[in-house]
């Protein structure tokens, strides 16, 4: 899932960031529905703030339901190895909040539909 943050081997993109997160969304939000993933996603963020300053600071319960596209907005303008390792840590702690709440056999198998090896970035 991570490797599609740097298409073909490149730098990392905000385009290719924003690709994975949807990709990610749309398997889960017919799970747990869509404000679950948002409120999961606004904590990754919130857990993260520290190491990346750039990221979306002390999101309100309001703005936490639009946490994507307040941190989407972050994304341009980033340098490649901040776009990498932010996002890297952010699907990291996605991943493992998601398994404690479904569990992680689910959690496993989903993400893998999310991101089949056979699949092109």
């Amino acid at each position: 899932m991570t490797e599609r943050l740097s298409p073909n081997g490149g730098p990392a993109t905000a385009d290719a960031a924003v690709k994975v997160w949807h990709c990610v969304f749309s398997r889960f939000n017919p799970l747990i529905g869509p404000v679950s993933t948002q409120a999961l996603f606004a904590r990754a963020l919130a857990l993260h703030q520290h190491a990346f300053p750039w990221l979306p600071q002390a999101l309100t319960p309001e703005q936490s339901r639009q946490a994507f596209d307040i941190f989407a907005g972050t994304l341009v303008g980033q340098p490649a190895d901040a776009l990498l390792a932010a996002n890297r840590a952010l699907l990291e702690t996605y991943s493992t909040e998601l398994a404690d709440l479904i569990g992680t056999r689910l959690a496993t198998q989903f993400l893998r539909s999310a991101f089949p090896p056979d699949d092109a970035p």
